[in-house]
């Protein structure tokens, strides 16, 4: 169309079992404004209901079909890449930046969860901050969701330091960076299912580094690993969209509603012109998030990994003789018959180990039959 800005990045959006969020966020991206939309750019990532590691359900197959039949009729031609198992949020998002920047060779990717509901400008704003940081390549993350707990002239957006990933555009030489930095947190999530992550595990890498986090999300890691590179993450203070997940992962309807979630006022004009990124800002953001994550790490780290070990222990510590006992009464009502059993896994395989083939055993699928 004539006059309007061709959008040639491609656009990921992250979808499991939310269908009715996923509509939302469709119908906003289809109502942008003043762009021109490549259906076939736009993929979405749908993950999968069964975790091939531990067999456990996360969602209905229905829910995931349903998913995927929103986004075929609001985009036809659209791409649908659909995981054959539960990956979890973290590895369902790798898999959609390994796709843009590995298979695509995209140098820009566009990256949407289903909770995010844009507003008519969102596009054209990306685009424009895209120009905004041309001259400044320590840029890595920037979006134009907004910093909705703080005044802001909705007629002049401002670029201040972006707080959560959401709805933003990511550059390729970053996400490598981040991502070469983040293998140890990845071995670690690829050990258990997202939501039983490692945390201990976690916490424990985090102290080997100069800058740490209280949160082991995979949002907050890439928060912590940009910072730790030197790569800067922006966002306009005017917000384009508004986070509708008020039933999710992360957030709850009461923690929607006091963080003011549901009052924010999405900017909607078209003609908002996006200062560039001076070399002073960029390096006043960085310093702002790096002292954040360095001091995190010198003050208050150890002793919040201190208190979180004395309820949470490490499934993949090497098994003490304590352990086995405690397995075998758990689960099997029982010791073990001789002192062969403690030869054979103390101090050579994990709690998890143990215990993962303890429970697909007959013995113990009998008593639960048995209840």
């Amino acid at each position: 169309m004539a006059g309007l800005h061709a959008i040639e990045t491609p656009i990921v959006i992250f979808s499991f079992d939310r269908p009715h969020y996923l509509r939302r966020f469709c119908l906003s991206l289809k109502a942008q404004q003043g762009v021109e939309l490549d259906p076939r750019r736009i993929i979405l990532m749908q993950d999968g209901a069964v975790s091939r590691r531990s067999g456990v359900r996360y969602a209905e197959d229905a829910r995931l079909a349903e998913s995927v039949e929103v986004f075929r009729e609001i985009f036809p031609t659209g791409k649908v890449m659909q995981a054959e198992e539960n990956l979890g949020i973290a590895f369902n998002i790798r898999r959609g930046e390994t796709h843009v920047f590995e298979t695509l060779k995209a140098d820009l990717g566009y990256f949407f969860e289903d909770d995010l509901e844009l507003g008519p400008a969102y596009l054209l704003t990306m685009e424009r901050l895209r120009d905004a940081v041309a001259e400044r390549p320590e840029v890595g993350y920037f979006a134009a969701y907004g910093e909705h707990r703080s005044p802001s002239d909705l007629a002049r957006p401002k670029l201040i330091g972006l707080d959560h990933h959401w709805g933003f555009g990511l550059r390729r030489e970053a996400w490598k960076r981040i991502s070469a930095w983040l293998e140890p947190y990845f071995a670690i999530l690829r050990q258990a299912d997202y939501q039983h992550r490692n945390d201990i595990a976690i916490l424990r890498f985090l102290q080997g580094q100069e800058m740490a986090h209280n949160v082991t999300s995979q949002d907050s890691l890439k928060a912590v690993a940009a910072a730790a590179n030197g790569i800067v993450r922006v966002m306009t203070d005017v917000s384009f969209a508004r986070y509708i997940g008020e039933k999710g992962a992360s957030f709850s309807e009461a923690l929607y509603r006091e963080l003011g979630y549901e009052n924010v006022v999405v900017a909607g004009r078209t003609d908002l012109p996006i200062p560039p990124l001076t070399a002073a800002q960029s390096a006043a953001i960085l310093a702002q998030q790096q002292k954040r994550y360095t001091d995190f790490r010198k003050n208050e780290l150890d002793r919040h990994f201190a208190r979180f070990a004395t309820w949470h222990f490490d499934p993949e510590r090497l098994l003490k003789r304590a352990d086995v006992d405690d397995l075998f009464r758990l689960l099997l009502d029982r010791l073990p018959e001789s002192e062969d059993v403690y030869t054979l896994y103390v101090g050579r395989q994990t709690v998890r180990e143990l215990r993962s083939s303890m429970m697909n055993s007959r013995e113990f699928r009998a008593r639960v039959q048995q209840g």
